[in-house]
């Protein structure tokens, strides 16, 4: 079959993602190729050999674009991926995340998994995987907030504070979460390599229940250049960004650093000032960023207003001094013992009962309070 002949057999999709299959094709690389030859122009040069629109690329890069693309059948990979589950838009399609279109940067297509995009508010929760039991507890808290609100909770599903705010978001029952709300995983690898391998109930929960997205396609691992990449997407993506802890440098102020870019408003949770995990956190708080002390914080950055058939899950009781007393630092046993008046025997009972009641937990020799 002529080349002819096979490009009017695959849509424009099949040859977008022909191209980004191939080793060190990111987007900038993408765009400098076809910036003046369609997807499947530029296909069909690299397999015959001829001159391409190639920007910064090295000949030695293109010479081995072009012995990949002489050996990849598009066809059969293009069928191979619909057998996946893993549907693919590209920018312009009618279920191409609208959001994207007139981005900064914006993919030439989206590979998802699952529904679509919702036509609800979303918000992105986002924090350092190296995170305390505290920041777990205000993503998951947080996450199945917002859902019952009626908005979307996005994360990048990496391990900490985004798998949280998800496992948040799917703990809310179905009949609890106004239609058109699902969460939202936007990942950095292709839709049929899970990364990270923990979270691959949570991958497939999501993939049930919302969208999976990614711009990398099937078959692409998870190489590092591509979570940066990624985290514009998700900011792309949001109408906020929240962070819930922090250190000084990561993935989660890269995401803020494209949602500024994007002038979509960015809140973050305060944290103990002594904890590592909340550095970064606390300093985008001195910088300007909106505090995070609830839901309706967030509700309120993005002027959303709480449907009134939802109903808000009742609060546990708790009267606790002891509570207060302790703060939010993880405390030694004699610590609490003494900052409290009582005997030893009723601080160990009292922090049973906040234990039990979910107050606080345990980390090794560690008592830490998380509500």
């Amino acid at each position: 079959m002529m080349f002819g002949e096979v490009e009017a057999t695959l849509p424009s999709e099949a040859w977008v993602t022909a191209l980004l299959s191939l080793e060190g094709m990111g987007p900038a690389r993408f765009a400098a190729i076809t910036n003046e030859l369609s997807p499947f122009e530029a296909w069909a040069r690299l397999v015959e050999g001829l001159p391409v629109p190639k920007g910064v690329v090295s000949d030695e890069r293109v010479q081995k674009w072009r012995i990949a693309a002489r050996k990849l059948d598009v066809e059969v990979r293009w069928n191979a991926m619909g057998s996946l589950g893993i549907s693919a838009s590209a920018r312009g399609a009618s279920d191409y995340p609208i959001r994207l279109v007139n981005d900064l940067e914006p993919p030439p297509v989206m590979y998802w998994r699952g529904h679509t995009m919702p036509d609800a508010p979303t918000v992105a929760i986002v924090g350092t995987r190296k995170c305390t039991s505290y920041g777990l507890r205000v993503a998951f808290e947080l996450g199945a907030a917002l859902s019952r609100a009626g908005v979307s909770v996005v994360s990048g599903l990496a391990l900490g504070i985004d798998a949280s705010a998800h496992l948040g978001s799917i703990s809310v029952d179905d009949e609890e979460i106004p239609g058109g709300c699902w969460p939202i995983a936007v990942v950095g690898s292709g839709l049929d390599v899970i990364y990270p391998r923990r979270n691959r109930t949570l991958w497939t929960k999501i993939a049930e229940r919302g969208v999976l997205f990614s711009e990398a396609p099937p078959g692409a691992q998870p190489e590092a250049w591509r979570f940066p990449a990624r985290n514009r997407i998700i900011a792309a993506l949001s109408d906020a960004v929240i962070v819930i802890e922090s250190r000084t440098q990561g993935g989660s102020l890269l995401t803020v650093d494209e949602a500024q870019l994007r002038d979509v408003p960015v809140g973050a949770v305060p944290g103990p000032i002594l904890s590592p995990s909340s550095v970064g956190t606390n300093q985008l708080l001195a910088d300007g960023a909106t505090p995070i002390l609830g839901v309706d914080d967030v509700l309120a950055m993005i002027g959303h207003i709480r449907p009134r058939s939802v109903s808000q899950p009742a609060q546990s009781p708790v009267s606790s001094e002891l509570l207060e007393t302790m703060g939010w630092a993880p405390l030694l046993f004699d610590q609490i013992c003494a900052l409290s008046e009582d005997s030893p025997d009723l601080v160990a009972t009292e922090v049973e009962r906040l234990v039990t009641a979910g107050f606080c937990v345990r980390s090794g020799a560690f008592i830490e309070r998380v509500r």
